[in-house]
């Protein structure tokens, strides 16, 4: 088995002046191509922490980690994964569409094939009419889709998303999460994404990792059989509300979940 991502023995410690604190303690984890895995615990588990390992955007103190087959920093290098983050942080002076073919023109795509991903991609999140607005003009759930379209713009294996639809209300949340799954569904990616939301975790995800206080580690990994595609009525049924409580005892350091 190929994986996406492979993690062996995974740690992580920050030395400071007068301490030392241990983020991640032997996180061995492997994710296949094309699963949805959410990362959950409590405060300052380490689940952004792990993300950026995988993104390397830190480095590991300790293990073996592999993203798509290559070293993690090879993965940078070869834009093997797009990267969305709570705040959209889009270039207020680019346009929408400019914004999306920014990952591209750096990594020297011609004009013509930028333009013609970015209304692909446009498309896709449904902001074709907006392509030429700037994010000021747009709201915070539009934004996050800009963002989202600009980390896909070179059709990564991965996109690791930490926390993306957290400072929007519960509504806009919702709807992102649709937006989300229809895009997950569409382009195959394979998707990494850090909550606090317990039922966000359960409607997105195939898999649910949950980790423990700091040092963060793996406690309990719940399979999410709901079934595709995911809509208002999955998050009324009987099955979603048993993988609410399977997540929140996890949670709570029980392992009886099913």
């Amino acid at each position: 088995m190929d994986f996406i991502v492979d993690m062996q023995g995974l740690s992580k410690t920050f030395a400071g002046r007068s301490s030392t604190v241990h983020a991640l303690q032997d996180i061995s984890l492997q994710i296949e191509p094309g699963e949805f895995v959410s990362l959950i615990g409590p405060s300052g588990c380490g689940k952004s922490t792990l993300l950026r390992l995988i993104g390397d955007l830190l480095p590991p103190s300790g293990g073996g980690l592999s993203v798509n087959g290559k070293e993690a920093h090879q993965a940078r290098i070869d834009g093997d994964y797009g990267i969305a983050f709570q705040k959209a942080t889009l270039l207020e002076w680019r346009t929408v569409r400019r914004n999306i073919e920014l990952p591209l023109e750096l990594a020297g795509v011609p004009e013509a094939e930028r333009r013609s991903r970015a209304n692909d991609l446009l498309q896709m999140v449904g902001l074709t009419e907006f392509s030429d607005h700037h994010p000021w003009q747009l709201s915070g759930g539009m934004q996050q889709r800009v963002a989202i379209a600009r980390a896909l713009g070179q059709r990564p294996p991965l996109l690791l998303m930490d926390e993306p639809f957290g400072a929007l209300d519960e509504m806009t949340r919702e709807s992102m999460q649709n937006e989300l799954m229809g895009i997950w569904r569409e382009t195959g990616t394979t998707v990494v994404f850090v909550t606090h939301s317990i039922p966000e975790a359960v409607f997105l995800s195939t898999r649910v990792i949950v980790m423990s206080a700091r040092p963060g580690r793996i406690t309990h990994q719940i399979a999410i059989d709901l079934p595709q595609p995911r809509d208002l009525a999955v998050r009324e049924s009987p099955r979603f509300f048993e993988l609410l409580t399977d997540v929140r005892e996890a949670l709570r350091g029980r392992t009886g979940t099913r």
